[in-house]
C-alpha cells in the first residue's frame, strides 16, 4: 500500500499568503539619502515597489528630481526629491520635517550618502582626505539617525538602514587599493548601528546595516582597471555584484518581514569577506 499522501488542492485548505504580505510597505515613507545613481536607484526602487513612498536626498536635487519621477512613473507611488548635506546639521533637520509635514511620517531611512578619498595613508590630506569623508559618512549618518530617530521613536516604530561596506569587515593590501578614511567612517558605522540598535530596541526603532562588496557602477568604477582584476581574483564568485542584488537586503529590513531584526550587518560580497 503507497504511503504518499494524495495532494489537496482546495483553496480552503490553505493558509493564507501572509510571508508576501510582511513585505508590503504600502502606506508607509522613506528617506534615502545619497538619493541619486544606480545604487540609489536600486535601493528605492525597491521601496517603491513594495508601495512605498520615497524621498531621495542629496546635494545634486536635479538628479534626485530624475530619480523621483521615474519612480513615481513606475510604481505610481509619491515621491519627493530634497536637496541636503548631510554634514549640515540645519539641512538634516529640515529635511526630516519636511518629508514629516509633506508625507505623514516617516518609517524607513537608507543612510546611503557617501564619499572617500583614495590615497596612501601618509598622503591623506587632513581636510579633504579625512575630515569630509567623516563628516560626511559618520557624522552625515548621525545626524539623519538623530533627527529622524527622534520622530521614530514618538511614533513607536520605524527602520534606519545604514550603508556600511566590507571595506568596514576587512582591510585592503595596497595593491587593491588604500581608502583609509573610507574603510575607517565604514566600520564606525556598523558600531554606531548597533550602538544605536541596543538604545532603540525597547522602542519600536530598529537600526541595521548592510555591507555592500564591489558594487557595479558604485566606486568600484572608480578603480583602476588593474586593481579591478585584483580586486576580482579575491571575490568567491569571480564577478562583482549588481545593483539590484541589494535589492532583498533592503526590502528585508525595512519591512516587518524583518521586525525581530535589529543590530545586524547584512553582508552581500559575493563572498568576499569570507576568504
Amino acid at each position: 500500500m503507497s504511503s504518499v499522501r494524495p495532494v489537496d488542492n482546495g483553496a480552503a485548505t490553505r493558509p493564507a499568503p501572509a510571508l508576501l504580505s510582511r513585505f508590503d510597505l504600502t502606506g508607509r515613507v522613506a528617506i534615502v539619502t545619497g538619493g541619486h545613481g544606480v545604487l540609489a536607484e536600486a535601493i528605492a526602487g525597491a521601496l517603491a515597489e513594495l508601495g512605498c513612498s520615497v524621498t531621495l536626498a542629496a546635494r545634486h536635487l536635479d538628479q534626485c528630481e530624475d530619480l523621483a519621477h521615474r519612480l513615481e512613473t513606475a510604481y505610481g507611488v509619491r515621491t519627493m526629491a530634497l536637496p541636503v548635506d548631510v554634514s549640515d546639521e540645519g539641512d538634516v533637520e529640515r529635511l526630516v520635517s519636511t518629508v514629516n509635514d509633506e508625507l505623514g511620517g516617516v518609517d524607513v531611512v537608507v543612510n546611503s550618502a557617501a564619499t572617500f578619498w583614495a590615497a596612501a595613508p601618509e598622503d591623506v590630506p587632513t581636510a579633504r582626505g579625512w575630515r569630509r569623508v567623516l563628516d560626511v559618512n559618520l557624522t552625515g549618518s548621525f545626524l539623519v539617525c538623530r533627527a529622524a530617530g527622534r520622530l521614530m521613536l514618538a511614533q513607536g516604530r520605524g527602520s534606519i538602514i545604514n550603508v556600511s561596506s566590507v571595506g568596514g569587515l576587512m582591510s585592503y593590501l595596497p595593491e587593491v587599493g588604500s581608502t583609509l578614511s573610507y574603510t575607517t567612517t565604514k566600520g564606525a558605522l556598523i558600531n554606531l548601528t548597533r550602538d544605536l540598535a541596543s538604545q532603540w530596541a525597547d522602542r519600536g526603532v530598529r537600526v541595521n546595516a548592510i555591507a555592500p562588496g564591489s558594487i557595479d557602477g558604485g566606486m568600484t568604477h572608480t578603480i583602476p582597471d588593474d586593481r579591478q582584476e585584483r580586486l576580482l581574483a579575491l571575490i568567491p564568485m569571480r564577478r562583482f555584484g549588481r545593483p539590484d542584488e541589494l535589492q532583498g537586503a533592503v526590502a528585508y529590513l525595512a519591512s516587518d518581514a524583518s521586525s525581530y531584526v535589529t543590530g545586524t550587518v547584512m553582508v552581500i560580497d559575493g563572498g568576499q569577506t569570507i576568504v
